[in-house]
């Protein structure tokens, strides 16, 4: 078993979380998507038919004539997974008002640019939009002095709650923003997942700002707040994603790789070379070696959680 690495102080206050920089980010998980590519197609292809198909069977809402379901999308990006799970909720509700809270302009403008495309296809029409360029803290805290208490039908936060302090707190919040009736879906990486592994070993800029979540902390809220739930797993659970590249200390790509897997900005040139070298060889200890390539193991929970229209003993939020 390799020895626990021993960072010194000064480096180890040095190195900066990824989250601190979500252009950045982005573009550590645009190559994040290039390894997983040979089954990201079925995974969005399972959020419309299969994810899409358990929520409307727990949405116990009634939408009036000529109303609109709700939707709070958090966390939404380029809005290709979203635009999936939405066109499989039009054909049980006809007419849609869909919030999006993404922090990033850039991916807004992609998402908007999707939304309009699709729409001339007809996929999405029936569907309003609201873009809110904010965290979801920040969000929060701009509802909360204008007033605004919309409640939802449907709120989703994918990969996104990792970025909240207090995840808790925010869960409290989303529930709170729930219809009676309402669904709320969120995901995160599963604590069998390589990247966790690696998260909880090295834990490299983690802190109080930058804690480390996996879907175990969702499931342990859902359970101890006495919120029905329900894990939905995908039809093939076992996913890996090509790391080769971050074995190539010349590589752009791996260096992007290496970010994202240790959590810390320019991780490559923020570390120790006896650091780096340690970094690379528990990668080697989890990859699985296939056609001259290096794999890690993915796996994460999407878990469906919904308010009950009838009084339960449980306060609200």
């Amino acid at each position: 078993m390799m020895a626990e690495i021993t960072k010194d102080n000064s480096q180890s206050a040095s190195l900066v979380s990824l989250c601190n920089d979500y252009e950045h980010y982005l573009r550590c998980i645009a190559q994040f998507d290039k390894g997983v590519s040979g089954w990201l197609a079925d995974y969005k292809i399972w959020v419309k038919d299969d994810l899409g198909t358990r929520i409307l069977e727990k949405l116990d809402v009634a939408v009036p004539e000529g109303g609109q379901l709700r939707i709070l999308g958090v966390g939404s990006g380029e809005g290709e997974v979203e635009c999936n799970l939405i066109s499989r909720v039009l054909t049980t509700y006809r007419s849609i008002h869909n919030t999006v809270v993404d922090p990033s302009v850039t991916q807004l403008d992609l998402y908007n640019a999707r939304v309009k495309d699709i729409q001339q296809q007809s996929a999405l029409r029936g569907v309003d939009f609201d873009w809110h360029a904010e965290t979801l803290a920040q969000y929060r805290l701009s509802s909360e002095q204008s007033g605004d208490q919309t409640k939802f039908h449907l709120i989703s936060a994918l990969f996104c709650l990792y970025y909240e302090p207090d995840m808790d707190s925010m869960l409290d919040y989303l529930y709170s923003r729930l219809e009676p009736g309402g669904v709320l879906l969120v995901a995160l990486e599963s604590e069998k997942c390589d990247v966790i592994k690696i998260e909880e070993r090295f834990r490299f800029a983690q802190d109080d700002l930058n804690p480390l979540f996996s879907s175990r902390d969702l499931r342990d809220y859902f359970s101890g707040h006495s919120i029905p739930h329900a894990v939905c797993g995908q039809l093939n659970e076992h996913h890996d994603f090509d790391i080769t590249a971050a074995f190539d200390d010349s590589s752009e790509e791996g260096a992007l790789l290496l970010d994202f897997l240790s959590n810390v900005l320019n991780f490559r040139e923020s570390v120790s070379s006896s650091v780096l070298e340690e970094f690379k060889a528990y990668l080697r200890s989890l990859a699985t070696g296939r056609d001259g390539k290096e794999f890690l193991y993915y796996d994460s929970e999407h878990i469906i959680a919904w308010k009950p229209r009838m009084a339960t003993s449980r306060k609200e939020l």
